[in-house]
């Protein structure tokens, strides 16, 4: 791309096409690029408005950049401008900026990097499929399979992995993977505690699809970390492709701006997607995870997880934690000397975590020096609590000094960390030790560049602790720790679990580490948590307003209410005064709901009509439960007008039918919008082509239908559904008609 087409770039269609908020979302490596600016923006604390005036940009130019809500890369001058105005700011006011930011030399050399591979993916050629031929997969601990025991007196000949028994859910999961060998793209969620065999059962399952052809592939991501690699490569996942997605919570549950959310609602569309199908979609993950992400939040309340939700609900598959007697009948006759000693050891039939090396892990801990003891417990509460899996060492070290007495505290040696972790490390028959040494991914192109030291705890010690302490409070050290050394994103989860302890001043100090971060969402909760202390001090919601940004429209919708229940409507005035609704993203149609219910609420009449006009001119429209909550939000708001060129976007056209509980929804708020035309539309749609996959979905659509008065349809529907669902099935719609 020799001519600079960028918004921003001095293009006045260009220009205009970011004023107006149609800019589209950046992928792959400009998302990438806006991504990293968007951390030294934070990281300086420079205000997005300061940014526009240095850069002769407008603010929601800037916003639109630093958010990736763009297509085309942005000049280089203005990049310049950007990250030379975010480096002086940190320097004049002493913020610390990371050392992979600092250099302006690097972000040039970065920017041409960016100019190359935007330049080969415009040139015409075949599209690169992600993955790797499923021939090609052989070795089952590339993919996290846990490595079993090894035996006291090694034997030759044996295989890697211990011969398979096959259990209840194996027989699940083959019909899933069978229907994708069929052609229908499909889905199967593995839920268990850790150890139980979920990873194992996954591998099994490939067999089913290494003999067909054409042959299948298969697709894990992990680098540089594994949800952004999700959304960089998802858009070249091919026609028979398994997707390996172990341990699901690491792409679904991010809490950095929704990329969970991004990474959930793009395997959505993959696996609808008709000319990329068919694809098989393999997922483990522990119950109280599969809680979190599928659980519905109560009316009102935020939903962080909507998109995970869909995707994974009725999708599940559980795997027991142990075996049936029979079962370990037939581990004893498998032949395999391993199998036999776990059917012998295991304790209540547990042979998975037995061959996973459970019991020395626990024997381990419960038998550790006071130091090594020590780094364990912290990471047992820093994981139960909030913290990512790669602990810094940093805050092991300065939690462990919480959990010794005085005595064992002044019996350390200089060296006692080193021990301690020398202790920790060693695998036990060929399993992870209980806290070993992981390399934490850096970001893309940082090759070079030394992490932090960081470590792992053991899955099933993990799991243990979860169990084991949930009744116990950490010390003072801790939480003093992980606001020194928690990941940003980690803050505001270690706060509620302090605050729900009672431990109120160590939740304020998280949330404004958090806060500082740029995390709005924090900032409305240290707001909310020191008013009730002391309701007459204003000072926390005014220090607030100085760091709160405003490209994140449901943080700043908290932020507003937050603030109105604080009763502070100066400051509430000083944040409206930095107009929101011109910078709030537009990508999360709940937040642009609950933002503009906020300011409707604040009495911000002209930026309610502001942010409705960006919102019906520029929203996404492809999920239909969330446009149904936009329309009310409109209609709530009194802007009628908006409203009206929101469905002028013909919603009803846009939306796919693969959801008929989202379909019903839709309908239900066309028709409140007096959009009859549109509903009938879609009734007739719904009607002939809506997916009958999900009896309960289906049920609750044709109840939809009936209280349209769509007779006709409702005929239709029922007749499809009946003859689609089974005899046995107790939600069948044709048993309620």
């Amino acid at each position: 791309m020799k001519a600079r087409t960028a918004d921003g770039t001095g293009h006045p269609e260009a220009g205009r096409d970011m004023a107006r908020g149609d800019s589209g979302t950046a992928t792959g490596p400009l998302a990438l690029f806006c991504a990293r600016l968007k951390r030294l923006q934070l990281a300086a604390g420079i205000k997005q408005t300061s940014l526009a005036r240095t850069a002769h940009r407008s603010t929601t130019q800037i916003s639109d950049i630093l958010n990736g809500n763009i297509k085309k890369r942005p000049d280089w001058d203005v990049i310049a401008l950007v990250v030379h105005a975010c480096l002086e700011h940190a320097e004049r006011t002493g913020r610390p900026v990371p050392p992979d930011l600092r250099d302006e030399e690097d972000w040039r050399r970065r920017y041409g990097d960016l100019e190359h591979d935007l330049e080969t993916k415009a040139r015409p050629r075949r599209e690169a499929l992600a993955g790797w031929p499923l021939a090609d997969v052989t070795d089952p601990f590339a993919l996290e399979v846990h490595r079993p025991v090894k035996l006291d007196t090694p034997q030759r000949d044996l295989p890697v992995l211990p011969v398979y028994v096959p259990r209840e859910h194996d027989i699940e999961l083959e019909r899933v993977v069978m229907a994708a060998v069929g052609g229908t793209s499909s889905i199967a969620v593995l839920v268990g505690a850790s150890s139980t065999g979920k990873t194992r059962a996954c591998w099994e399952a490939l067999r089913l699809l290494r003999d067909h052809r054409p042959g299948w592939r298969l697709w894990h991501p992990i680098d540089p970390s594994r949800p952004e690699a999700a959304l960089q490569e998802l858009p070249s996942i091919g026609p028979r492709t398994v997707v390996w997605l172990n341990e699901a919570q690491f792409y679904l549950d991010a809490l950095d701006g929704g990329t969970g959310e991004r990474v959930a609602a793009r395997l959505r569309e993959l696996l609808r997607d008709p000319g990329r199908g068919p694809v098989l979609v393999l997922a483990t993950i522990w119950p109280q995870f599969w809680d979190t992400l599928t659980i519905r939040p109560p009316a009102g309340h935020a939903d962080p997880h909507a998109q995970a939700r869909e995707l994974l609900s009725d999708r599940d598959i559980s795997v027991p934690s142990a075996f049936t007697p029979d079962q370990v009948q037939q581990l004893t006759q498998s032949g395999d000397p391993r199998l036999a000693l776990a059917a012998a050891s295991a304790a209540d039939r547990q042979v998975v975590q037995f061959l996973a090396g459970a019991p020395k892990l626990l024997a381990r801990y419960r038998h550790a020096p006071s130091a090594a003891k020590a780094l364990i417990s912290a990471a047992m509460d820093a994981r139960r609590l909030g913290m990512g899996v790669a602990l810094p060492q940093g805050f092991l070290e300065a939690a462990a000094a919480g959990y010794l007495t005085e005595s064992e505290w002044d019996a350390l040696g200089d060296d006692w960390l080193e021990q301690a972790l020398v202790y920790t490390a060693p695998e036990s028959r060929g399993t992870r030790g209980p806290l070993t040494r992981i390399r934490p991914r850096p970001p893309s192109r940082t090759i070079g560049r030394v992490p932090s030291p960081a470590y792992r705890l053991a899955d099933y010690l993990d799991q243990h602790g979860r169990q084991s302490r949930r009744s116990l409070i950490p010390p003072a050290e801790f939480w003093t720790a992980a606001a020194d050394f928690a990941d940003p994103g980690d803050l505001e989860t270690l706060a509620r679990a302090g605050e729900a302890r009672g431990l109120l001043r160590d939740a304020a100090g998280l949330r404004k580490r958090a806060a500082a971060q740029g995390n709005a969402s924090a900032a409305a909760a240290l707001i909310t948590s020191l008013h009730s202390l002391h309701p007459a001090d204003s000072e926390p919601a005014r220090w607030v307003i100085a760091h709160a940004p405003l490209d994140n429209p449901d943080a700043t919708a908290k932020l507003l209410d937050a603030l109105s229940k604080a009763g502070a409507p100066d400051c509430a005035a000083v944040l409206l005064a930095h107009d929101p609704a011109r910078h709030a993203a537009l990508n999360d149609l709940y937040a642009t709901a609950r933002l503009l219910d906020a300011l409707r609420k604040a009495g911000a009449a002209e930026q309610v009509k502001v942010l409705a006009a960006r919102a019906a001119a520029h929203a996404p429209l492809g999920y239909p439960h969330a446009t149904a909550r936009l329309l009310d939000a409109l209609r709530e708001a009194g802007a009628a007008d908006q409203a009206e060129v929101l469905l002028a976007r013909d919603p009803a056209r846009q939306a796919p039918l693969d959801d008929p509980d989202a379909t019903a929804r839709l309908l239900d708020a066309l028709r409140s919008a007096g959009a009859a035309d549109q509903a009938a539309a879609l009734l007739a749609r719904a009607a002939a082509h809506a997916p009958l996959d999900n009896s309960r979905a289906t049920a609750r659509l044709l109840d939809a239908l009936r209280e349209a008065g769509a007779a006709d349809q409702v005929k239709v529907l029922a007749a499809r559904a009946a003859a689609h669902a089974p005899f046995d099935d107790p939600h069948a719609p044709s048993r309620s008609l």
